[in-house]
């Protein structure tokens, strides 16, 4: 069965219907590393609940009130101060091993992860299992 197969079956159909944040994002073809993800992404309103989304979900990140040499998201407030954050990609969030992107933009304070566990280009009904089972103990822990 081909990956496209798989996501138009009614098994991954149904199974992602499950999903409350999670949804499959398709390749957009001619980009450079581009291919299925299984995305979700948490939004919050403001700089210091994302704070505390990161800590509710145990990522590793540091605050620099400078902007830092390395890359960082924008700047965003806390509070009237400012702040650039650093954090790695690669995170584990309850026992799941995913991958953020933290967003800093006024308009999206966001967490997005990327649950694809087999390869950048191609989700499995288990990433979907996966992450059913990652949403509902956000549910149980408050975050979502």
């Amino acid at each position: 069965m081909s990956q496209y197969e798989l996501y138009q079956s009614q098994e991954f159909r149904e199974a992602l219907k499950e999903c409350k944040i999670f949804r499959l994002k398709y390749p957009r073809g001619g980009h450079y590393n581009d291919g299925f993800e299984l995305l979700g992404k948490l939004v919050f309103t403001d700089g210091k609940l994302l704070l505390e989304g990161l800590d509710a979900i145990g990522a590793n990140y540091l605050l620099h009130k400078e902007k830092p040499e390395c890359w960082c998201p924008p700047p965003f407030d806390v509070e009237g101060i400012k702040y650039w954050i650093e954090y790695k990609n690669e995170c584990e969030c309850f026992g799941y091993k995913t991958y953020i992107r933290i967003g800093t933009e006024t308009s999206d304070f966001s967490i997005e992860f990327n649950f694809n566990s087999t390869s950048w280009y191609d989700v499995i009904i288990e990433d979907v299992q996966r992450a059913i089972s990652f949403e509902r103990i956000l549910i149980s822990n408050g975050i979502l």
